[in-house]
């Protein structure tokens, strides 16, 4: 009787471990190196002084989803990693987005400078 109980305990712990592993889903790897790839293209747009908090947010959240994996969690792995992603490609276009406007700002100040050494000038008074 005893070793009945056991044995159906076991079993059923099994079963259970079974479950939560298939629950899991399969490692993250590709997620995480996606994630990975899109942070180094954020830091080369200059997120880190143009867009820190999308930046820092998905540094975060990979850091989290990389526990997440060594813990076995896949399937937050997963979801960690694909949030990073989005942050990070999020950080990289505000980035390129100041940039632009930048640029179009150097260019309306260029243009109204060119318009006024154009502009014709009112004769001198003799």
């Amino acid at each position: 009787m005893l070793e009945e109980r056991s044995l159906r305990r076991i079993l059923s712990a099994c079963t259970l471990l079974g479950l939560v592993a298939c629950a899991s889903g399969p490692p993250p790897d590709d997620e995480i190196a996606a994630a990975e790839v899109a942070l180094t293209e954020a830091a080369d747009a200059d997120a880190m002084e143009r867009a820190p908090a999308p930046l820092a947010l998905a540094r975060d959240k990979l850091e989290r989803a990389r526990e997440a994996a060594a813990d076995g969690d896949n399937r937050a792995a997963t979801r960690l990693a694909e949030q990073a992603l989005a942050d990070a490609q999020l950080a990289a276009a505000e980035a390129r987005s100041e940039v632009a406007r930048e640029h179009a700002e150097e260019l309306r100040t260029s243009i109204q400078t060119l318009r006024d050494e154009v502009a014709p000038r009112p004769p001198a008074a003799s």
